[in-house]
């Protein structure tokens, strides 16, 4: 059983050599830089995928109703997908389906206003306590993105969930059993998980070959349900 994470960028994409002939032609109908995106975030994921899962090409995808990309074919490992302006996040298991989000640690305007708006009393009480507002506003964000994006439901689905970083907790309408999340290079990194104890496999992309390759595991920070801790 296999949980794997893979970090890229934009400006060092990986080669598309792993993606079928009808996403390269489904990205053409794109504007550049979406298919930019779509092509790279794709490419990291072929990669994991043949490193981890050992699939020479990504396999053939399909949508949700909640506009979830999955594979079409129902005996493939699990993924997702996230985007933060030039930085890249693929996550794979073959254990359930996984959410996963990834923010760039950035400025941004009337936070603490939607704080208010979506995170529980508990949340804005730590956050206001915090030393920089600002990146914990992003931990609890990707938090929340990820467990709503393992559903598939999407941002609507925001005031369904409830964090408690005190005792390290979360309540959702996610079938997740543990949400980690972490802090890499001027990034936060949440990902929600079918399983609960193992180990997360992070892998990079090595500048020298544009290949993947796998590095020391990253310090994740655990939450359980809110249920398992009564």
């Amino acid at each position: 059983m296999v949980t794997a994470v893979a970090f890229g960028r934009l400006d060092a994409p990986l080669g598309r050599d792993r993606l079928s002939p009808a996403l390269l032609a489904q990205a053409g109908g794109m504007g550049a830089a979406r298919a930019e995106t779509f092509l790279a975030g794709r490419a990291l994921l072929a990669e994991l995928m043949f490193k981890v899962f050992n699939r020479a090409t990504l396999p053939e995808m399909t949508l949700l109703a909640g506009g979830k990309p999955v594979f079409t074919d129902a005996v493939q490992p699990f993924f997702n997908l996230s985007h933060s302006a030039d930085r890249l996040l693929v996550a794979v298991s073959d254990r359930g389906p996984v959410g996963c989000d990834i923010e760039i640690d950035r400025q941004r305007r009337s936070l603490l206003s939607i704080a208010r708006q979506y995170f529980s009393a508990k949340e804005n009480d730590w956050l206001n306590a915090q030393c920089s507002l600002q990146t914990a506003f992003w931990q609890l964000w990707c938090q929340r993105e990820a467990l709503v994006k393992q559903t598939g439901e999407g941002v609507l689905m925001m005031n369904a969930v409830a964090l408690n970083p005190d005792a390290k907790t979360f309540l959702s309408q996610s079938t997740a059993l543990r949400l980690c999340h972490t802090a890499t290079e001027g990034c936060l990194a949440a990902l929600a998980l079918p399983d609960a104890n193992d180990a997360i496999q992070h892998w990079g992309v090595n500048a020298q070959n544009n290949r993947l390759e796998m590095l020391p595991a990253l310090d994740w920070q655990r939450f359980y349900p809110a249920s398992e801790s009564a």
